[in-house]
């Protein structure tokens, strides 16, 4: 467990020196070196396939905590927390264990014989994507090339879609002029309790193209950057929220009393679909759920950021929700603001301004629209010009 300091500590400008890391990949069982195996730091442009000698390096590595991912056709992915900062990290061997599934039973079934498929896929392939990419304009450039490698399960009484992949998802962002391939660990559409969520591993790549075209990604990507989480962690770490144009403030929730969850009353009109009680509910839906009061003093960065005892890593906490704004404090319109509520004591984050544990918090309006189509990799830097 993280313990905690009082006070926040600037970062030094050796918070962006480049490292190297390298290790070597082997075979649990028999000691010899795998080949052509993919390693790369999740959600990073930083990847590399290993050498004939199971050997691998990767350069360019900014200061921070990464998670390292090994994957490999045939063996079990392969996490690592690994931490850099102003030195080259040359990691113990790694022992790979052979998947079990790939141990299965190959069958052999009839060409004649048609693979039974769910009616429904095409509608939950358009859910996932609509709801992984986003509704930005950035989303419309956005497609899923392998739509095929998804597995669903959706639960009819409450609606709920659950997702994950058996295999990279490759990704094109022609918005931002990114290649992605992300293996998805779970995804979760949940109508009743408005909670879109998802998990997995990525890697980037630069598309080719242009250098107009290349002109015109990099001033998307400032654009995508300004005034998202990445940034503003970033911009906390630094000591600069005013700087960067972020302003925070106090938001104070109080649950309307007698007022039924949302989920039990997305379970009623559900329920009463063909009855006459489904106006109540729908009436019931689109009130209020809390009375709140929004504080008109700005937070410092020290009441809701602290240092642990681990170097690089930070905690985010606050008791009452935060209402962050970018670039005009004095509107109140969700397009211009953020509301982070809380649903575990802290949330930790690196140097990057990755969050760590993402279901330890909520947020809505802004940053609750800003997906996959906007996401950028975590050792992006805003263009020195």
């Amino acid at each position: 467990m993280f313990k905690f300091l009082l006070f926040l500590f600037l970062l030094p400008a050796s918070l962006f020196a480049q490292n190297v890391v390298t290790g070597k990949l082997m075979g649990f069982n028999d000691k010899m070196p795998i080949a052509n195996v993919s390693v790369f730091l999740n959600n990073s442009s930083i990847g590399n396939e290993t050498q004939q000698d199971g050997s691998f390096k990767l350069t360019n590595v900014k200061n921070g905590q990464y998670d390292m991912v090994v994957s490999c056709v045939g063996y079990v992915t392969y996490h690592q927390q690994i931490f850099v900062y102003n030195n080259n990290l040359n990691l113990p061997d790694i022992e790979l264990e052979i998947s079990i599934s790939s141990l299965n039973e190959v069958k052999i079934v009839s060409k004649q014989k048609k693979i039974k498929t769910d009616p429904n896929r095409k509608r939950y392939i358009r859910m996932f994507t609509e709801a992984f990419f986003g509704n930005t304009k950035n989303a419309r450039d956005c497609k899923l090339l392998n739509p095929e490698l998804l597995d669903f399960n959706f639960e009819q009484n409450n609606d709920k879609l659950s997702a994950t992949s058996h295999g990279f998802l490759i990704l094109e962002n022609k918005a931002l002029g990114y290649r992605i391939k992300y293996l998805l660990t779970s995804f979760l559409i949940d109508p009743g309790d408005h909670i879109i969520y998802y998990t997995g591993s990525s890697v980037f790549f630069d598309i080719d193209s242009t250098a107009a075209q290349q002109k015109i990604w990099r001033q998307k990507r400032v654009k995508a950057y300004l005034g998202s989480e990445m940034h503003f962690l970033r911009a906390c770490i630094a000591n600069q929220l005013t700087d960067d144009g972020f302003t925070v403030r106090k938001l104070v929730r109080t649950p309307i009393v007698d007022r039924p969850s949302d989920s039990v009353i997305y379970a009623n009109i559900k329920e009463s679909s063909k009855s006459s009680a489904l106006h109540y509910w729908k009436k019931l839906a689109g009130t209020i759920r809390y009375n709140q009061k929004l504080f008109d003093r700005h937070l410092y960065s020290y009441e809701f950021i602290s240092k642990t005892d681990t170097k690089g890593i930070y905690a985010l906490a606050y008791p009452y929700c935060l209402m962050i704004n970018y670039g005009n404090e004095r509107s109140t319109l969700p397009d211009d603001n953020t509301i982070i509520t809380f649903t575990e004591p802290y949330a930790y984050f690196d140097s990057n301004g990755v969050i760590a544990n993402p279901q330890s918090n909520k947020v809505e309006d802004y940053w609750s629209t800003q997906r996959i189509a906007e996401l950028l990799p975590v050792d992006y830097e805003l263009p020195k010009e």
